[in-house]
């Protein structure tokens, strides 16, 4: 099992330890280096064995069409929705997929769930987890199809959220994937803390790792053979999302602008704090995963190495 953190083309390599050198010395195997609709510099493929692809908040709208997509400009579209309309949707993905594979990552983490922003500041959202997956299946499969064999060049790891599409809690989904997918080389990114945001009684670390111990006992084991990754910390967020002040979209609202109004909401509901009892290690143990990404997001990188050892020390 290698252990790894999380980072971003934003941070540019020697921002880590020794420039990534001193990994080893905090028993680190590496980073899961979330990337672009771009290249990806070569100076990040001795310290990254895997990725994170690039996600769009609302792709669901724009693979329905139910946005306008002149509400957006050039840029700001791929991470709204990943294009205007399906064709350069599948194109911006496809992009996304060969740019990153260029450092020759293990896997590839994509976001299997979609967040409606008319309903981003309810507590619950109106899409079916069933379509979602249903339309992600299809987006998909049409962005693969196109590769060369047919296949991705590293194996697409496919995220749960707490959003509607993908959220881990029930053999079926794994079952609706198997089915509609058409292609082999995928499985699941399983995120503790994103399945932490669907528990309503998520109040403390404790009732967390007893709850996610009893959705993995469920699991069968061919669901388990499929998560080769786990994005690993902590989110008790219960009582804030049980109590915050639902809030419509504004009318007119462009969709950069609700992004931004809606960002500090998601970040209280998505904590990314580390575990601080072993019991969690039983989580892991239950999933046996290739990988683990100790997922922090903290201001400075001394806070980061400081949660990672926190969560790594529970390994030895």
């Amino acid at each position: 099992m290698k252990h790894l953190f999380s980072y971003s083309v934003f941070q540019p390599p020697e921002n880590l330890p020794c420039g990534g050198d001193c990994l080893k010395d905090i028993r680190c195997d590496g980073v899961e280096l979330f990337t672009l609709f771009e290249k990806v510099p070569q100076s990040y493929k001795k310290v990254s064995p895997s990725v994170h692809l690039p996600y769009a908040v609302d792709w669901f709208s724009g693979w329905t069409g139910r946005c306008n997509p002149d509400e957006f400009d050039e840029e700001n579209v791929k991470f709204i929705t990943f294009g205007r309309d399906r064709e350069e949707m599948v194109e911006n993905i496809r992009k996304a997929i060969m740019f990153a594979s260029e450092i020759e990552p293990a896997y590839g983490v994509f976001h299997a769930g979609n967040t409606n922003m008319e309903d981003a500041m309810h507590r619950t959202q109106n899409d079916n987890s069933r379509e979602i997956l249903g339309a992600f299946c299809e987006m998909v499969n049409q962005t693969v199809s196109g590769l060369k064999g047919g296949e991705p060049p590293f194996k697409l790891a496919f995220e749960n959220l707490w959003w509607p599409g993908l959220k881990l809690l029930d053999p079926w989904e794994y079952k609706f994937m198997d089915s509609h997918l058409e292609f082999s080389n995928w499985g699941f990114c399983l995120d503790t803390g994103h399945m932490m945001n669907t528990l309503p009684d998520a109040y403390d670390e404790q009732t967390c790792i007893d709850r996610l111990t009893e959705i993995f006992g469920r699991y069968p084991d061919e669901m388990k053979d499929k998560i080769g990754t786990v994005h690993f910390h902590l989110s008790t967020s219960a009582e804030y999302r049980n109590t915050f002040e639902p809030v419509d979209r504004p009318p007119g609202e462009k969709a950069m602008d609700a992004v931004t109004r809606i960002y500090p909401h998601v970040s209280k509901i998505d904590q990314h704090r580390p575990f601080s009892i072993k019991g969690c290690r039983h989580l892991v143990d239950m999933l046996s995963p290739d990988f683990v990404t100790h997922e922090m997001m903290r201001p400075t990188m001394d806070e980061i190495i400081m949660d990672f050892s926190q969560q790594r020390a529970f390994f030895d």
